[in-house]
């Protein structure tokens, strides 16, 4: 399998993904928009579509496109502190609707690269831009988490503290626009989503701090892409797809194993009581 090239830059940039993907959705999903990865996966469509239109770069079209989205996201939920997800429906119902009238001017065949994406067609400049991003994100997370614990924890008490929320809100979107961009080209917008959810949820199950929550994330993604990567090519299915079916499948293990061990345990409470 790794004498292919093709094989070793999709586990390279897989990987990669791996560990950007949970840092910036653990933000998401603490913050209670997790649904806002699935609305910037189809503003990015959107942006795809107007960018192939236009004859421009796609990807820089989608970026921007994400960007904005979340920046009207932010601006809903403060708006509506009590329908907080009013936001999300809005930017998702509109990215699906300018990705449907847009791709009245763009070819098929091209429009669909974006939309499922394939992870070993991946090349060296994407390997590069990857590389760049997860640099950006990993450094970001390193020396502001705990600016974004407290902004995430009471925006109020992080004032108080000296945090700027609104500047860690804003540079959050920024990169999590940015890693939903890129990754719609590598992994398709349809699933990218998907890896932004799931590795946060099963790390959930695990009920430990906010720290090993992350670390735990990462290492679900890490587990599901290099796995779906090796089903995928030896079951020739499309890895996208695969991975995500893998990380379901993990979490759907650790479902069952929490609620038989919450189950035994009841038992082994009642049993002392008798």
């Amino acid at each position: 399998m790794f004498a292919y090239s093709f094989m070793r830059l999709a586990f390279a940039v897989g990987i990669l993904l791996a560990i950007a993907i949970p840092l910036v959705g653990s933000t998401a999903v603490f913050k209670r928009l997790s649904m806002a990865g699935d609305a910037l996966a189809h503003t990015s469509l959107a942006g795809v579509a107007i960018g192939l239109a236009a004859g421009t770069n796609p990807l820089y079209v989608a970026v921007i496109a994400c960007v904005i989205a979340f920046l009207i996201i932010e601006l809903i939920r403060k708006k509506f502190q009590k329908f907080s997800e009013l936001g999300v429906a809005v930017v998702l119902s509109a990215g699906v609707a300018i990705a449907g009238i847009m791709t009245s001017f763009t070819t098929a065949a091209n429009f669909e690269q974006y939309l499922f994406g394939s992870i070993v067609l991946v090349g060296t400049d994407e390997l590069y831009i990857t590389i760049a991003l997860v640099a950006v994100v990993v450094l970001a997370y390193l020396f502001f988490h705990e600016q974004i614990l407290a902004s995430i924890y009471s925006e109020d008490e992080a004032k108080i503290q000296g945090v700027k929320p609104e500047l860690i809100n804003l540079a959050h979107s920024l990169l999590l626009s940015l890693v939903i961009a890129i990754s719609s080209k590598i992994i398709g917008s349809m699933v990218v989503s998907s890896l932004i959810v799931l590795p946060v949820a099963c790390a959930l199950q695990l009920k430990r701090n906010y720290l090993w929550t992350i670390l735990s994330s990462i290492g679900f993604s890490l587990v599901s892409v290099t796995s779906g990567l090796v089903a995928s090519y030896y079951l020739d299915l499309r890895p996208g797809a695969t991975i995500v079916s893998v990380n379901v499948a993990i979490l759907l293990i650790l479902l069952i194993v929490g609620q038989s061990l919450s189950y035994a345990k009841k038992r082994r409470s009642l049993a002392k009581r008798e």
